[in-house]
């Protein structure tokens, strides 16, 4: 196993090609998207999918080797503060197979 960071971003959909593009190039090519996410946060409830897809929360899940992590963070900074959304960071380990 190798240790990594684990970075959780939940955001609405239609940042979707900016973070992806922001990503691209800061060279981090491998990442998931979860799609119609819910939740409670300080702006209420947000239903999965009570807005239309525009406008639905979708999770970014990227693993990264911990010298990577600042360099993201401080990229996806300027979308989490126009937009906001929640960006989490834990400690993971990635299973080589």
């Amino acid at each position: 196993m190798i240790k990594v960071k684990r970075i959780e971003l939940i955001i609405e959909a239609i940042e979707q090609p900016r973070v992806i593009s922001t990503l691209k190039k800061i060279n981090v090519s491998d990442y998931t998207i979860y799609k119609h996410v819910g939740g409670y946060g300080d702006r209420g409830e947000r239903n999965d999918s009570a807005f239309g897809e525009k406008f639905e929360n979708i999770a970014f899940i990227i693993a990264c080797p911990k010298d990577q992590l600042n360099i993201i963070i401080e990229s996806l900074r300027p979308i989490l503060k126009s937009y906001g959304g929640m960006c989490l960071v834990s400690d993971a380990q990635w299973i080589v197979h």
